[in-house]
């Protein structure tokens, strides 16, 4: 379905969305080791940056293993200047997309994580993806008014749904149409 696809840079008035490389790696690295960013999240910090650059490297064919899944994933630059975060999508064969995104904490309370998602939003619409679905720890306000801010909808609260360190937590389920 998606075999002739290829990712490209998206752009805003702010910021260029780079389709993620094994280069980012080093970029990255001081910016995703903060551990601010993993307090509603069960992923971990990374290691180290070529421990990053594997893992972005594993995303560079865009696809699943299967090639049941489109695996989006950008870098959110300032134009002029550093990284604000990531934005990324798991498009399914049925037209969804699992979506999720991290403000970096020096970028945090500044519109780039609006900017950033809503122009991959508008981009997932013009690829023929009908909605988006956000999964969201209930405490994680900031996120939760971001995904609101954007047009999302509360679908539904899922339980003790994973464990972030160590301790069960519950996430509520946002959904939004898309349309070109």
């Amino acid at each position: 379905m998606w075999e002739s696809y290829r990712a490209p840079a998206l752009a805003t008035a702010r910021l260029v969305l780079e389709p993620v490389n094994a280069w980012h790696g080093e970029s990255l690295f001081p910016l995703l080791k903060d551990p601010l960013l993993y307090t509603y999240i069960a992923k971990e910090p990374p290691l180290a940056a070529s421990h990053l650059s594997r893992s972005f490297e594993a995303l560079e064919t865009r696809r699943s293993p299967d090639g049941a899944e489109l695996w989006l994933n950008w870098a959110v630059r300032i134009s002029n200047g550093g990284y604000a975060g990531l934005v990324e999508a798991t498009v399914s064969a049925d037209d969804t997309a699992q979506v999720a995104w991290w403000v970096f904490t020096a970028s945090q309370r500044q519109g780039y994580g609006r900017e950033a998602v809503a122009e991959m939003l508008a981009h997932l619409a013009a690829i023929g993806v009908r909605e988006a679905v956000a999964f969201i720890d209930t405490r994680n306000t900031a996120s939760i008014r971001l995904a609101e801010a954007l047009g999302f909808t509360r679908h539904e609260t899922h339980m003790r749904r994973e464990k972030v360190r160590g301790r069960w937590v519950d996430d509520h389920e946002y959904r939004r149409a898309l349309s070109v």
